[in-house]
């Protein structure tokens, strides 16, 4: 992502601070996708196994991002998290690092279905898509939790040609919901020590479904 900050939504210049290198989650994933295919070479079709790598992938974020919830433990574990902390708070950090997660984890299945996260405008349709997911559980709330298909027509519309303007859009609303929420002290979200082990897995599996059912609707068309 840019540098330039102008008018970056403050969450937004917290996760670029604690996101992995798409070079990183990229290799990860690939190697992963090794593993499986051996495994399952010869009793499934790669479909099938690309499904089970996915449910893995999200299996695996969803246990990551159930440990958020108190920054400042992990700030020698997570490179830019120190300065995540001291520049814009623990509760910021906390929120950042539950979206590092959600974002990474869309990187790696976006890999997995066959995308260069390395290009810019890939790695930004991926924080944009994990973007909606947190929206749209927030929606579910009032009622208004959206399906596949209609998820996918919605992530569309930001998608052409996947603007930056796209994502600080997208990002100012996910502050409002991560703000909102820890005001509220309500489940699932909250930062901070309101949110818990159950909420953030819950919240990251949910995300997780929404970028499969994406990227899988996406290969089908």
């Amino acid at each position: 992502m840019e540098q330039n900050s102008e008018n970056k939504p403050t969450l937004l210049k917290a996760i670029e601070l604690v996101l992995a290198e798409p070079a990183v989650i990229k290799k990860e994933a690939l190697l992963l996708k090794e593993k499986y295919y051996r495994k399952f070479s010869d009793k499934k079709n790669e479909t099938e196994i690309d499904k089970i790598i996915i449910d893995k992938i999200i299996s695996n974020y969803s246990y990551y991002t159930a440990f958020v919830g108190g920054s400042t433990a992990l700030t020698g574990v997570i490179p830019g998290l120190g300065t995540a902390v001291a520049t814009f708070g623990g509760a910021t950090a906390d929120a950042a690092l539950s979206m590092k997660y959600q974002i990474e984890m869309t990187m790696a299945i976006a890999t997995i279905c066959g995308h260069n996260i390395e290009i810019e405008e890939e790695k930004r349709l991926c924080v944009i898509i994990a973007g909606l997911g947190t929206i749209n559980e927030a929606a579910k709330e009032g009622g208004k939790q959206i399906g596949a298909k209609a998820f996918k027509k919605m992530a569309q519309q930001y998608l052409k040609g996947a603007t930056l303007q796209a994502v600080k859009e997208i990002f100012k609303k996910v502050g409002i919901t991560f703000t909102r929420k820890a005001v509220e002290k309500a489940i699932p979200f909250g930062v901070g020590v309101v949110i818990g082990f159950s909420a953030n897995k819950g919240l990251t599996y949910y995300v997780g479904t929404k970028v499969r059912d994406f990227f899988l609707l996406e290969d089908e068309d």
